[in-house]
């Protein structure tokens, strides 16, 4: 009986394609021995996701029923011959691939199946971290990086202070000085830092964001540290720069509390086992007087300004910072 309907499928011509539930009608049949189409000037994969409004080209050696190039609708569906409706948005070419050749082993012994994505209409990309609704989008059609973003909802109020973008690298290498290839050489990598990418005229900001790319905004603050006897202990969030002078933290912290011993303030900074440890000394009083040298604070970085009564301050300054909560004193 599966020999006879495969062999009645053979010899009787395609029947007319139905109708998608859209009203749309799936595209003329192709040449189920042609080699993988183009699209949108790229090679399909297997890998490539399916998204509405895509065309599909379904080969099976078994029936010429199901042969032919097909439209995905609007939701996401593909209503096909023997097999009947399938949500086929959100799969890969090759996973789909494999559930019509599972369907199909009701009618067929052993169905040869293959998928290739004919035609991109809509270009999915995923987006990931601080941002309000992470997930996957489709652009369909041409998007900036910052309009990716805000499909996905917007930056959160705390963002980190980059946005990495990762794309396949058969869509070409990113045109951006930085971008560099992954360790595999399968994709093509930038780091762009947040002050560039919030500003709408920058290149970063504007960067053409194609099919597949993966877009990921950090969530790790760069954060520099003032405790102890200050008017307003907390940290000062690196957004736009890499560096803070000890000046500029201490403005930000409203200055020295009456309570404190400025000459004996230190400078705290994980090591490599990721303890902090004291990288220095200074005397906050002289440098505030001008009569030492300014120097520039890391993200990470603790400035602890001990009081007069209290010893053994340095020595609870890496637990405090990280333990107790801290307040943001502004971004810089």
């Amino acid at each position: 009986m599966q020999n006879a309907v495969a062999q009645n499928a053979a010899q009787n011509a395609p029947a007319a394609a139905p109708a998608d539930d859209d009203g749309s009608i799936p595209a003329a049949p192709t040449d189920a021995n042609a080699p993988a189409p183009a699209a949108a000037g790229h090679v399909s994969s297997p890998e490539d996701v399916i998204g509405p409004d895509d065309s599909i080209t379904v080969s099976c050696l078994e029936s010429m029923e199901i042969s032919r190039t097909w439209r995905i609708t609007s939701v996401g569906d593909v209503d096909l011959p023997l097999v009947g409706k399938v949500h086929a948005a959100g799969l890969t070419a090759e996973q789909l691939q494999e559930s019509l050749a599972t369907s199909l082993k009701t009618y067929i012994r052993d169905p040869h199946v293959t998928v290739y994505i004919a035609e991109f209409r809509s270009q999915p990309v995923t987006v990931t971290g601080a941002v309000h609704r992470p997930g996957t989008f489709q652009t369909e059609g041409p998007k900036t990086l910052w309009t990716v973003l805000t499909m996905a909802g917007g930056l959160e109020k705390d963002p980190g202070a980059t946005v990495t973008v990762t794309r396949q690298i058969k869509y070409g290498n990113i045109p951006l000085p930085d971008a560099h290839p992954s360790a595999d050489g399968k994709k093509s990598v930038i780091d762009l830092p947040m002050r560039d990418v919030i500003d709408a005229t920058s290149a970063a900001s504007n960067l053409l964001i194609e099919p597949n790319d993966v877009v990921a905004v950090s969530t790790d603050a760069r954060l520099v540290f003032i405790i102890g006897e200050v008017i307003k202990p907390g940290a000062v969030e690196l957004v736009n720069h890499d560096s803070i002078s000890m000046m500029q933290l201490l403005a930000a912290a409203n200055g020295l509390s009456k309570l404190a011993n400025p000459a004996h303030s230190e400078i705290m900074r994980k090591n490599g086992e990721g303890l902090y440890e004291k990288v220095g000394s200074v005397d906050l009083k002289r440098l505030v007087n001008g009569r030492i040298k300014d120097r520039m604070l890391n993200a990470g970085d603790i400035v602890v300004v001990p009081s007069s009564t209290l010893k053994t301050y340095t020595q609870m300054a890496g637990y405090s910072a990280i333990s107790s909560g801290f307040f943001l004193l502004t971004r810089y």
